[in-house]
C-alpha cells in the first residue's frame, strides 16, 4: 500500500520536531516514569517505589530500588522539574511549574522553549545592577544627584527582590 507523500512528510516533520524537543530534556527511563506518576498527583519516594516496581518495604530488593528512585528524584529536583516541602517527615514530591512548562514545550504547537527568567525580568535585574554601579560612581556628586540615584536604586532593588521571589516560586 503506497504512503501518501504529503501526509507522510507532515507526520515526519511533527515526529522529528517532538523528538528534537524531547531530547533537550535528557531524562532516563526511571525519571520519565517518575514524572508520569507525578503528573497524576503528589507522591512520596516510598509510594513511587511501590507503584513503579510493585514491591513493598521489607522485600530484599526494596532498598536498592528505593535508593535509585531517591537519586532520580534528587536529580529532578536539582534540575527544577520536581519539588517537595522543605519541612516535614514524609515529603511528597510534585512537579514544579517549571517542570510542567518544560513538558508542555514538547507539544508540537509550542515552538518556544520556556524560560525561567523572562526578558522583562532580566532587564529589570540588569537595570538594578546598573543603578547600583551608577550610585557608586556618583557618590561624590551633588546632594540631589546622590539622593535621586539612591531612591532609584532602592525602588528598583525592591522590584528586583519581588521579581527574584517570583522566579524562585516558578522553580520551587
Amino acid at each position: 500500500m503506497p504512503v501518501n507523500d504529503d501526509r507522510f512528510a507532515h507526520l515526519r516533520k511533527e515526529v522529528l520536531g517532538s523528538v528534537k524537543k524531547f531530547r533537550h530534556i535528557d531524562l532516563d527511563m526511571l525519571q520519565v516514569e517518575i514524572i508520569s506518576r507525578l503528573l497524576e498527583g503528589r507522591r512520596t519516594a516510598t509510594e513511587l517505589v511501590i507503584e513503579i516496581y510493585e514491591i513493598e518495604p521489607g522485600q530484599p530488593e526494596y532498598p536498592a530500588r528505593y535508593a535509585s528512585v531517591r537519586r532520580s528524584l534528587k536529580d529532578l529536583e536539582n534540575r527544577g522539574y520536581a519539588s517537595t516541602n522543605l519541612l516535614g517527615r514524609d515529603k511528597p514530591y510534585r512537579l514544579s511549574n517549571y517542570g510542567i512548562a518544560i513538558l508542555c514545550s514538547i507539544i508540537p504547537e509550542n515552538d518556544e522553549l520556556p524560560r525561567i527568567v523572562g526578558k522583562k525580568e532580566f532587564a529589570l535585574l540588569g537595570l538594578t545592577g546598573m543603578t547600583a554601579i551608577m550610585l557608586i560612581l556618583l557618590r561624590n556628586s551633588g546632594e540631589i544627584v546622590v539622593f535621586t540615584s539612591f531612591a532609584a536604586f532602592f525602588t528598583l532593588f525592591g522590584l528586583s527582590l519581588r521579581t527574584f521571589l517570583v522566579i524562585m516560586g516558578r522553580v520551587i
